[in-house]
C-alpha cells in the first residue's frame, strides 16, 4: 500500500540532574511541606501566571479516565534517551502521553496519569522539565513531577500556579529514588504509592480540576461520515536526522490498538514487558521550534494558538484542528465542523510535531 502524506504534513528539510540526598535535605523539605500547609496549601487561588481558579467552563469529566476523587491529573516527565529505553517503566498506565522535541533532535515523554496508578512500583526514568511541557501540564492543572529542568522551565513554574514536585529539592528523597544499578542520569524513579503520598501531602484529594477535564472519551466513538472515511493502519513520525527517535504505529484490528515502535523496534514498557499500545494517536502540528538565548540548544515550542491535527483511531483518520487559547487553558481537539472530537477509551498518544517534519501514513 502506498504511503500517503496529508496536505498539511510536508517533508521538512531537516532530517544535569543532581540527586537530593541526606537527612538534612529531607528535614528542610519536611519543614517546607509543613509551612506550605500552614500558609494555605496548594497554589491555584489565582494571582500566578496561570490561574487555575478559572478555566473555560465547569463541565464534569467526560467519560474515562477521570471521575473518582483520587483521579487528580498527575504529569510525570519521562526519559527517552537511547540509554534509557531498556528501563522505561510504568508509562503504560498513563491516560495520555505527549511526545515532545528536546535538544539535539531527541524527544521526551510527558505521561499524564489519572491519579496514582495502582500496583505500579516503578515509574520512570524521570527527567527534567521543559517550558512547553509546563504549559501542557497547566492545561490539565496537573500535579507535575520532574527532576530539575531548564532555566526557562523552572522560571515558568516559579511564576505560575503549576503545582510541581521537583526531585532536586528538599522533598526529593520523600517521593523519588535512584536505582544505582542503572547509570545516571537515567536512573531516577517514583511509584504509584509515592504519587498517592504526594497527592495526600499536597492536599489534592477530591480537588479535581473539573474545568480542565474537557476531553471526551467513549467506548464507541462516532466514525467519519459515509464517503469521508480514510483508512490508515500505519503512521510514521520523523522527528530528527537521527533515526533513534523515529516513532511509528501499526494498527491491530483485533485489539483495536496502535502498537508503538521506536526506531523500527517494538517499544516496550519494562514493567510489563508488553509493547506500548494506544487507542488514539494524535498528530498535533505546532510552529517550527525556536531557540532560547541561554544556549545548549534549548528549544522553545509555541503551544498556544491553533493549528492542524490528525487523529488515528480504530484504523481510520479524523482530520481536524487544535486550539489552546492561553498558556493555562486545555488544548481542544475539533473536527472539520468545529465540534469536539470524541476519543476512543484507552491510552492516547499526542505527538507534538513542530514545523514541517515528515509525518506519513498508509
Amino acid at each position: 500500500m502506498e504511503k500517503q502524506k496529508d496536505p498539511f504534513v510536508r517533508v521538512g528539510n531537516k532530517k544535569h540532574p543532581l540527586a537530593s540526598t541526606g537527612v538534612f535535605l529531607l528535614a528542610i523539605g519536611l519543614i517546607w511541606l509543613v509551612s506550605f500547609k500552614l500558609i494555605g496549601g496548594t497554589k491555584g487561588s489565582g494571582g500566578g501566571l496561570f490561574d487555575f481558579a478559572g478555566g473555560r467552563g465547569t463541565a464534569a469529566p467526560q467519560g474515562a479516565p477521570f471521575g473518582a476523587d483520587d483521579d487528580y491529573p498527575v504529569m510525570v516527565m519521562f526519559d527517552n534517551h537511547p540509554d534509557a529505553i531498556p528501563y522505561l517503566s510504568g508509562i503504560s498506565d498513563a491516560a495520555v502521553v505527549y511526545e515532545v522535541l528536546a535538544e539535539g533532535g531527541s524527544t521526551r515523554f510527558a505521561g499524564l496519569f489519572a491519579g496514582p496508578p495502582e500496583n505500579n512500583p516503578k515509574i520512570g526514568p524521570v527527567r527534567s522539565a521543559r517550558p512547553y511541557v509546563v504549559e501542557i501540564a497547566a492545561g490539565w492543572s496537573a500535579f507535575f513531577w520532574h527532576g530539575g529542568g531548564s532555566p526557562e522551565a523552572l522560571a515558568l513554574i516559579k511564576e505560575s500556579d503549576v503545582i510541581d514536585l521537583n526531585e532536586i529539592s528538599g522533598l526529593g528523597i520523600r517521593y523519588f529514588w535512584r536505582d544505582e544499578e542503572i547509570p545516571r542520569p537515567h536512573n531516577l524513579f517514583t511509584s504509584g504509592d509515592l504519587i498517592a503520598l504526594g497527592i495526600a501531602d499536597f492536599e489534592l484529594l477530591g480537588r479535581l480540576p473539573q474545568e480542565k477535564l474537557l476531553w471526551q472519551w467513549s467506548d464507541d466513538p462516532p466514525e467519519p461520515k459515509r464517503g469521508e472515511r480514510v483508512d490508515a493502519t500505519r503512521v510514521y513520525i520523523d522527528f530528527s536526522e537521527s533515526t533513534e527517535f523515529d516513532a511509528s504505529y501499526e494498527y491491530d484490528p483485533g485489539f483495536e490498538r496502535y502498537s508503538r515502535f521506536l526506531n523500527g523496534a517494538a517499544h516496550r514498557d519494562s514493567a510489563t514487558g508488553s509493547q506500548i499500545a494506544a487507542a488514539n494517536v494524535i498528530i498535533q502540528r505546532v510552529p517550527e521550534e525556536g531557540y532560547y538565548p541561554s544556549g545548549e540548544g534549548r528549544i522553545s515550542i509555541d503551544m498556544e494558538g491553533k493549528g492542524d491535527m490528525l487523529l488515528f483511531q480504530r484504523g481510520y483518520i479524523i482530520k481536524g484542528s487544535w486550539r489552546k487559547d492561553t498558556a493555562d487553558s486545555q488544548t481542544e481537539w475539533l473536527d472539520a465542523e468545529g465540534e469536539p472530537i470524541v476519543l476512543a477509551t484507552g491510552q492516547t498518544w499526542v505527538e507534538v510535531v513542530p514545523g514541517e517534519r515528515a509525518v506519513t501514513y498508509e
